[in-house]
């Protein structure tokens, strides 16, 4: 009998080198009226598939999502490179994303335009769960429901089923420390915005946070 001892061996440096073998398998695709709305001057988000393969959209301004239905608490995420950037912070209900944030679009199926900001906030909220933020994952399923329904993504029970079943396995795999996460109270002054910039390279760390 042949041991399986090379199978073994192979197909963990498989599933990790082959981020595109796992998009096919999962039917990722960045549509291409997302990719070209992405290219304009204007827009809100970048597509840069050459520069984050994988996670090739990036929000080119700041997003804020005000909810009454969604406690988030207070905290802020950091980068955890310096000069440790903010990347995120919640106040209450609401939640502030900051510039140059990398995301996947959906994480099954095809992103179309409705899909963006649905997905964007879901997946900064999985990120800083993953990260040790106090949040409930279902409150995030929740709240990824209400947007779909809200921006007219296509949402079904067996999909939000599935979010429900699968998505704390999905996210616990991959990079941890990605991300830091503090406390703050209702007293601690919001973070300034960085100043928009729709000319500035994917790697631009230039803007350094006043409290950073």
């Amino acid at each position: 009998m042949e041991s399986p001892l090379p199978l073994l061996l192979i197909l963990p440096l498989t599933l990790t080198s082959c981020a595109g073998v796992a998009d096919f398998l999962l039917h990722k695709e960045i549509t291409p009226e997302v990719q070209q709305a992405g290219s304009k001057s204007d827009s809100w988000f970048t597509y840069m598939p050459h520069r984050a393969p994988g996670f090739c959209l990036r929000t080119r301004r700041a997003i804020i999502w005000k909810d009454p239905k969604l406690n988030l608490g207070y905290w802020r995420g950091y980068h955890p490179t310096p000069p440790h950037r903010i990347v995120v912070e919640a106040r209450g209900h609401t939640l502030i994303l900051h510039r140059r944030y990398v995301w996947d679009g959906n994480s099954v199926g095809p992103t179309h335009l409705p899909d963006l900001l649905p997905s964007l906030r879901h997946d900064i909220l999985y990120h800083a769960l993953k990260e040790g933020a106090p949040i409930s994952r279902q409150a995030i399923d929740q709240a990824y429901r209400d947007d779909c329904k809200r921006y007219g993504a296509d949402f079904n029970n067996l999909h939000y089923g599935t979010l429900r079943m699968f998505g704390g396995i999905f996210n616990s795999l991959g990079q941890h420390n990605t991300l830091i996460i503090r406390k703050i109270t209702p007293n601690t002054p919001p973070a300034p915005l960085e100043p928009n910039r729709f000319d500035d390279p994917y790697d631009d760390l230039s803007y350094t946070p006043p409290d950073a």
